[in-house]
């Protein structure tokens, strides 16, 4: 990082002092600056690195076809929820399904072209057929998340996860602080297990005998059993855990490069600025081995929301969507203390981030490129 100084130099001689007459700065307006960018009501000018592609409102999450070839993304803003596809090669959405309700949770079948996406307020979660030639995406089947869909309640279905032989799907209740499991042969309900407050994220480690969940009420990690859904711990970590990452990579502790962990996870806790890096022992437990600070200065109040995590092909460099800085933190996790690297500059509201095993990296930005005046709506006034 380069600094630039600048020098006031007053050569030997007279110094003539002139009248100075105040002139008033040009006015700032919320909205696009003459230079570039967009000035947001937040006082933060958006700058986004990269090539923009236009979706639907709230982009919240993100995955990958098994052919690399479509990047599907879940809008869950004011508008109708949908999955918008994106063709990579070409950086261009090529279609856009519509659904009843969701909200975060998105994720394709490891076998097969299935998509499956939280049903949100509808207590379901929704099955599309993704076609391989085209990027079209076709509803296929809906899954109750709930014993009765007349007394649902509350219920309300966020993210969602699929076993690595996709026979199983757990789905996040978060209002009845639930986990839902689905058998996706009979699209059965097989069970309803409870768990931490407000869950948030699901994970399932290698060999899908655990279940992870991230709490964002009781700002902890959750380890459940797969099958039977008994609790086998609970770790402490920052307020309001939201996205995990596991890298089956562990960080080497001694000088012979050997460690005492199988594994490491990290843990994205929004109402703080870190990101915490969990080592995995051999027996599965997890032990905290640091706290990764992603502030823009050592003294940085809280505000930099990070809520989304990445890592590269190379498992060295961990990327943080911190969605109040309109940034993305490049983290080099490959030494015993992690390091930032530096930032991205994104969009507004970074949502999600993603890296590509061609070195490109995706981000969501939830608020786009910037505000804009909506007199057609949505009004809370008129019903719709």
């Amino acid at each position: 990082m380069k600094f630039l100084l600048t020098f006031a130099l007053v050569i030997a001689g007279f110094l003539v002092v002139k009248e100075v007459v105040p002139q008033s700065a040009p006015r700032e307006q919320v909205g696009p600056l003459l230079g570039g960018g967009f000035l947001l009501n937040s006082g933060w000018t958006i700058r986004p690195a990269g090539d923009q592609v236009p979706v639907d409102t709230l982009p919240m999450s993100s995955a990958i076809s098994n052919d690399g070839k479509y990047l599907l993304v879940l809008n869950a803003g004011y508008n109708p929820p949908s999955v918008s596809v994106i063709d990579i090669a070409r950086k261009r959405e090529v279609g856009r399904t519509p659904l009843p309700d969701a909200w975060l949770g998105l994720a394709i079948s490891p076998r097969g072209h299935f998509v499956y996406v939280g049903g949100g307020s509808r207590a379901s979660v929704y099955e599309l057929s993704l076609n391989p030639e085209n990027g079209t995406l076709t509803p296929t089947r809906d899954f109750l998340a709930v014993p009765d869909i007349n007394s649902k309640g509350l219920s309300f279905i966020g993210d969602v996860a699929v076993s690595s032989d996709a026979h199983l799907l757990y789905a996040a209740d978060l209002h009845t602080d639930s986990i839902a499991v689905i058998n996706l042969q009979s699209g059965r309900l097989i069970g309803r297990w409870k768990c931490g407050r407000r869950p948030y994220r699901l994970l399932l480690p290698p060999g899908d005998s655990q279940l992870i969940v991230s709490s964002w009420s009781d700002a902890a990690i959750y380890q459940y059993d797969a099958n039977s859904g008994t609790q086998i711990a609970m770790t402490r970590v920052g307020s309001h855990p939201t996205d995990m990452l596991w890298l089956n990579k562990p960080v080497p502790t001694e000088e012979n490069g050997s460690s005492e962990y199988a594994a490491r996870l990290f843990v994205a806790a929004a109402n703080t600025n870190y990101v915490y890096s969990l080592g995995v022992t051999h027996g599965g437990q997890f032990r905290m081995l640091e706290s990764i600070n992603v502030s823009l200065s050592p003294m940085h109040p809280l505000g930099m929301t990070p809520s989304a995590l990445a890592i590269d092909k190379q498992s060295t460099r961990l990327y943080v969507a911190c969605s109040d800085a309109n940034a993305v933190g490049v983290v080099d996790v490959s030494s015993p203390r992690s390091s930032v690297l530096g930032f991205i500059p994104t969009g507004w509201y970074p949502t999600a981030v993603r890296s590509l095993v061609d070195g490109q990296l995706v981000i969501l930005n939830g608020k786009g490129l910037g505000s804009h005046a909506n007199p057609g709506g949505p009004n809370p006034n008129v019903r719709g």
